[in-house]
């Protein structure tokens, strides 16, 4: 392994490891607001679209499921940690048209900003995530294969729907940044999400 393609498989869980480190070291000094906290837990699904012109000719928009757990702190912060999966589209691709795949999943932490009201609460939020993306082509001469990790950041806005104390519906629009370039080209793999999502106040 290389030393570029080692960087890319460490930076995930680098990632990782300081996201633990830092809830560690809050519950360290603030252990009365952590387990003070409210804790949601939700499940979303929706539509994510790729920036690149050739990429999203060929494969297109795609379905997205993206669990999420997010602590609240205070009325108007909160921290969420959440999974982006559910994107794999098959395509023809190439003057040959060979058989692909393409997929794409990332892992998030996001810091919200948002104002209570009694039935719905408006929400910006501003993270970082370990992006995976691979794609494979089925040549009959060479087989092509680009399985690589990035991180990079998102930002997204949306409402809250209160139903009851405990249950809510998010609507929420997110922008991610991720240009990779696995070999000597650059690829904008980043984009817009649409989701809808359900959750609950443990």
């Amino acid at each position: 392994m290389n030393f570029a393609m080692r960087q890319r498989t460490e930076r995930p869980v680098l990632f990782l490891f300081l996201f633990f480190l830092i809830l560690n070291l809050l519950y360290s000094f603030y252990p009365e607001k952590i387990l003070a906290s409210d804790l949601r837990l939700g499940l979303g699904a929706g539509l994510r679209k790729i920036n690149d012109d050739y990429l999203n000719k060929v494969y297109g928009s795609g379905f997205i499921f993206v669990p999420y757990l997010e602590l609240s702190f205070s009325k108007l912060f909160s921290a969420e940690i959440a999974f982006e999966g559910g994107y794999r589209k098959e395509a023809p691709i190439g003057l040959y048209k060979e058989p692909s795949v393409l997929k794409i999943s990332g892992l998030e932490f996001s810091v919200h900003f948002r104002r209570n009201f009694k039935l719905f609460t408006p929400f910006l939020k501003i993270g970082s995530g370990g992006y995976f993306y691979r794609q494979d082509i089925e040549s009959p001469y060479v087989r092509y294969r680009v399985n690589h990790r990035d991180v990079s950041l998102h930002a997204a806005g949306g409402l809250q729907f209160n139903f009851s104390s405990q249950f809510f519906f998010r609507l929420e629009t997110k922008y991610v940044y991720l240009k990779v370039k696995p070999f000597d080209q650059t690829v904008d793999l980043g984009g817009l999400r649409y989701i809808l999502s359900l959750g609950y106040k443990i």
